[in-house]
């Protein structure tokens, strides 16, 4: 499955740092911004840690799971997105 993700307004500083940070994984800005966003959201909290991705990763997922299975034969998961949002 492939997803398309576009960031807007991304400050200039960022976009600069994560160029050079992509280069010395000598990898594209897509594919650092892939691999980012992939471990923050992957991510495990350790007990007694400070709540980070992983808690609210582990927050999200809980949520999922309470309605997975409703969007079945809805379609995708733009349709199912514009159908939240009311959209026609």
């Amino acid at each position: 499955m492939s997803t398309t993700l576009t960031i807007r307004n991304l400050e200039e500083p960022v976009k600069h740092l994560l160029r050079i940070q992509a280069a010395s994984h000598k990898r594209s800005m897509e594919a650092e911004a892939r691999d980012i966003l992939t471990r923050a959201v992957m991510q495990r909290d350790a007990p007694g840690q400070t709540p980070t991705a992983g808690t609210v990763n582990a927050a999200a997922l809980q949520a999922l799971n309470a309605v997975r299975g409703k969007w079945q034969g809805r379609g995708t998961t733009d349709a199912a997105m514009r159908d939240l949002r009311g959209e026609d």
